[in-house]
């Protein structure tokens, strides 16, 4: 039994090998055979050109008579077919073709037999029959087969009828003045085109795009007219107030020279400019040289004694000052309106036009494709006319005509290569066997749960099987992933995952835990998954409130597994950040009952916040409202962030994906955490169904 165990396992294990390593099996057998089959072909040898030719009764075609012809049976006139094809003078001018035959002026019959040797006649079809040479020569195979069909065509057919070409000479007529009219056409339907190009049916969508963005800055300046209007009547009553309290009587007592309210003007319009362009803005600059001018002007005219104008009066000129700039905004919203206007005038009426343009293109495109289909018709009976003059009365009452001419041919006619290929063949499959087992032995990463515990004392919390194809997004989120353990509950992975939650509850009975760290060695091991489907499957079988923290901060990936989003300022680095906020506002609710806080991405490196006493505060918060808590930490090598999330977890939950994680990089990444604190591992993504316990995984759905 011992032994018989121990062979079934080895071939076990030489499939599943020769499964995942099938590529380094299937590129060398690729290789080694072409190469093979390349030195083969490589290899000089007869090559066979093959021509082919039809045979016709000599009646001229339906459209010139009116009668069909009536089938023919090439068999029948196959002694006609050699008797040409292997008389003298056709052997003597093919055989002139070849290089050792060019200089012979006279051929022994022994040489005439030795050439016809080589010539092969095969009847593939009623009226068609091939004619084909054999020789060491492509380019003189291909010229040989060539000028014997030639010249059997010259000796089988007779003259062109005269009717032939006549027929042939008026249907060419008529395919070149319908070219003309055919580029005529295809011309003008490019020129309307052109001249039409933003009102053409392709473009509507753009022009109605178009069309909505000027209706909406339009509304958009009425809105600020009308804003306006609103601050241009407050300043008007506010100029009536200050007139009515005799604010220009007061301002006469103090009256000032005309340089100076000129002055005065120019620093207001300044003002008003500085808060529409920047400070190389020519109005600008135009008005600065004012200024200067003006006091340089004042500076030069002696003091007058007085008082200066008063606040109020002050107020007023102001007042009167940002009247004006507004009455000048206004105007220029009303101008940019009635350019608005102008334009989506412009834009109405190429959408008017689209429907007109439109039918234009139809009916030119109809008379163009009417043109086409003409044009075929008429070279269908020119081929037909050319067919007929070469079928054309002869001795033998029917008509020949070459319908494929010998080409060149592009691999060695025999002898035959199989051989060669094979070896290629079997060279191929012996290296990749042997370098599918070099690799296989050099695979350092965890392919069955055997290997892991002989590897490990680690206990194995559980065994999660590959689940791939199995995401189901929404509509409005199709990247989302439905946890495993809701949407297939009677699988083999929501088993696993409810006892990897049976086990976590047992430990929190046990040992009072309440803070659990997921985390793996490096990205892209399944950790995320793992904390999501425990969650979900602790939810309904634990007393109290399950929370679920997306802990990873440098690539957050939870909200996208459940389908949410992340509110402005409410993520992970957010709460740590803001100890004293209510957790109410970092709190999202799944469809399954877990209490998740998501993840964000911090400008700044998160390991100072994650190192502040408050976060240790927070988590005693956490745990006071929460009966368990799932962390989904980073990975553990890269940065350190899991570390610092493990001194405040009560225990670490190590993912292993199976044939990923090297063995090497997981003894360093469980190494680096206290030996007390870590729980246990999940092996994640194995292939139970080809393994050799696939029958007990699959025990309970057969009984089922």
């Amino acid at each position: 039994m011992a032994t018989s165990a121990t062979s079934s396992i080895s071939i076990f294990e030489l499939l599943d090998a020769l499964r995942r390593r099938k590529f380094y099996v299937i590129v060398p057998v690729l290789l080694l055979t072409a190469g093979f089959g390349v030195f083969a072909y490589i290899q000089q040898d007869q090559y066979r050109a093959i021509a082919s030719l039809a045979a016709m009764q000599t009646t001229p075609p339906e459209f010139l008579r009116g009668i069909a012809a009536p089938p023919l049976n090439m068999q029948d006139h196959l002694w006609t077919v050699r008797e040409i094809l292997y008389s003298p003078p056709i052997l003597e001018a093919a055989m002139r073709q070849m290089k050792k035959y060019r200089e012979v002026t006279k051929f022994s019959p022994q040489a005439l037999e030795e050439f016809k040797k080589n010539i092969s006649i095969k009847v593939d079809g009623e009226h068609t029959f091939q004619v084909a040479f054999d020789g060491p020569d492509r380019s003189e195979t291909m010229n040989v087969t060539n000028k014997l069909a030639e010249l059997f065509i010259q000796q089988a057919s007779a003259k062109h009828e005269e009717k032939n070409e006549e027929a042939a000479s008026v249907i060419t007529e008529q395919i070149n003045a319908l070219t003309r009219r055919l580029e005529q056409q295809g011309k003008q339907l490019h020129n309307y085109k052109s001249q039409n190009a933003h009102a053409l049916p392709e473009h509507i969508d753009d022009n109605f795009r178009a069309a909505d963005d000027l209706k909406a800055q339009m509304r958009d300046r009425t809105s600020k007219i009308a804003e306006e209007e609103a601050r241009r009547t407050g300043i008007q009553k506010q100029i009536q107030d200050l007139e009515a309290k005799g604010i220009l009587d007061d301002a006469s007592v103090n009256e000032k020279s005309p340089l100076e309210t000129k002055l005065d003007e120019l620093k207001l319009s300044e003002a008003d400019l500085e808060t529409r362009y920047t400070s190389n803005h020519p109005e600008l600059i135009k008005i600065r040289k004012q200024i200067a001018e003006v006091e340089k002007t004042i500076a030069a005219e002696p003091k007058k004694s007085r008082t200066g104008p008063s606040e109020t009066y002050l107020k007023y000129v102001e007042l009167k000052s940002e009247l004006e700039a507004i009455r000048q905004r206004i105007d220029s919203y009303k101008q940019q309106q009635r350019d608005m206007s102008a334009s989506l005038a412009g834009v109405s009426s190429q959408i008017e036009a689209t429907p007109q343009h439109e039918k234009v293109i139809e009916d030119m495109k109809r008379e163009y494709d009417v043109g086409e289909k003409q044009f075929h018709a008429l070279l269908d009976k020119q081929l037909d006319a050319k067919l007929a003059e070469g079928l054309a009365s002869s001795k033998s009452g029917i008509a020949f005509a070459i319908i494929e001419p010998a080409s060149l041919p592009a691999a060695p006619y025999s002898p035959q290569r199989i051989r060669l290929v094979l070896m290629g063949l079997a060279a191929g499959l012996a290296m990749g066997f042997a370098l599918a087992f070099v690799l296989e032995q050099n695979d350092t990463t965890f392919g069955t749960v055997d290997e892991f515990q002989a590897f490990t004392t680690l206990p194995i919390l559980g065994v999660i099987p590959n689940i791939a194809g199995r995401r189901k997004g929404s509509k409005n989120n199709p990247a989302a992933v439905a946890p495993i353990v809701t949407v297939e509950p009677d699988s083999v992975a929501a088993e696993q995952y409810r006892l990897l939650a049976l086990k976590l509850r047992q430990q929190r009975e046990a040992a009072d835990m309440k803070v659990v760290m997921i985390t793996s060695s490096a990205g892209g091991e399944g950790k995320s998954m793992t904390a999501l489907n425990v969650a979900t499957a602790l939810a309904p079988t634990v007393q109290g409130k399950v929370l679920l923290v997306d802990a990873d901060m440098r690539k957050p990936r939870m909200h996208e597994y459940l389908g949410l989003t992340v509110p402005a300022g409410r993520g992970f680095h957010n709460l740590l950040l803001n100890p004293d906020d209510n957790f109410d506002k970092y709190i999202q609710k799944t469809k399954s009952g877990v209490s998740v806080i998501l993840g964000t991405v911090p400008l700044s490196n998160p390991v100072a916040a994650l190192s502040s006493p408050k976060t240790r505060w927070i988590f005693e918060r956490l745990k006071q409202e929460f009966a368990i808590i799932i962390v989904d930490a980073p990975p553990t090598l890269p940065i350190a962030d899991s570390h610092i999330l493990s001194g405040l977890s009560d225990k670490v939950v190590f993912v292993v994906r199976a044939r990923q994680t090297p063995r090497e990089l997981f003894q360093h990444a469980v190494e680096s955490f206290d030996a007390a604190n870590v729980l246990g591992a999940v092996l994640n993504d194995v292939d139970y169904q080809r393994s050799r316990y696939a029958y007990a995984y699959e025990y309970y759905k057969k009984a089922a």
